[in-house]
């Protein structure tokens, strides 16, 4: 499921360079249910020792100029943003605080909130190209002499298909209670150029990935999750948010 927001504002607005977390925040902030956000904030799906949310977002889309020297993005409204989960409750929960609430502050802009529209995502292709909406990321930790490190693969290489149908089929399995189709599942950049590569810092850490348009290949249920839960990691953290384009 896809929430879409529009935010309207009396002019111009100023964010930092690196506003994933208030807009991670924000999302929070809509649900009105204590429960419910204390567990999607503290805990989470759980999966052996791994810990899904199964909700992305994206990031602001809309005309903006970046400030590098000032390390500011500054905004022309309307702007809009996406949500998606496969936890029907949870987009409509969220959906309802933007409602409800009419407005929203992100750093020291205040937003109003112009439009929500909720729609289903349904995929009934065996191949499909996506946008990515936010960067898609891909890594492993590994061991090396000095101790762990995190390394970000690309989508030229072999690893960074294998990693995502992994995390797609986890996500599945937490989804529908049962294993998904995996087979002939691929993943291949159909549209992704040097200046897709993104080098992000979420609250001081820094997160490598990639935006551009990709070819998804496999079972139809399967590519419907990676367009509602994300692709790759830290879909929570706004990355791996990403949009059916059309049939390939």
């Amino acid at each position: 499921m896809r929430l879409t927001v529009t935010f309207n504002a009396a002019g111009d607005f100023i964010l930092p360079v690196e506003y994933n977390h208030l807009l991670q925040a924000t999302l929070y902030h809509q649900i009105e249910q204590p429960a419910l956000r204390s567990f999607l904030h503290e805990q989470g799906f759980e999966l052996g020792r791994r810990k899904f949310k199964l909700f992305t977002f994206s990031r602001l889309h809309g005309r903006l100029r970046v400030d590098r020297a000032g390390q500011k993005m500054i905004f022309s409204p309307p702007v809009k943003f996406t949500v998606c989960s496969p936890i029907s409750f949870v987009v409509q929960e969220m959906g309802n605080g933007f409602l409800k609430q009419g407005r929203v502050r992100l750093g020291d802009a205040l937003l109003e909130v112009e439009r929500v529209e909720v729609i289903d995502t349904v995929v009934r292709e065996r191949e499909i190209l996506v946008q990515m909406l936010s960067p898609v990321v891909v890594y492993s930790t590994l061991e090396r002499s000095a101790g762990r490190y995190t390394y970000y693969y690309s989508p030229f290489e072999p690893r960074f298909c294998e990693l995502v149908l992994a995390n797609l089929a986890k996500k599945y399995l937490l989804i529908f209670g049962r294993p998904g189709d995996t087979r002939d599942f691929s993943i291949a950049p159909a549209g992704v150029r040097e200046k897709d590569f993104k080098v992000v810092k979420y609250k001081g850490t820094v997160i490598k990935g990639w935006m551009g348009t990709y070819r998804l290949r496999g079972d139809p249920q399967l590519l419907e999750v990676a367009l509602n839960a994300g692709l790759g990691s830290k879909n929570s953290q706004g990355f791996g948010c990403c949009e059916y384009s059309r049939p390939s």
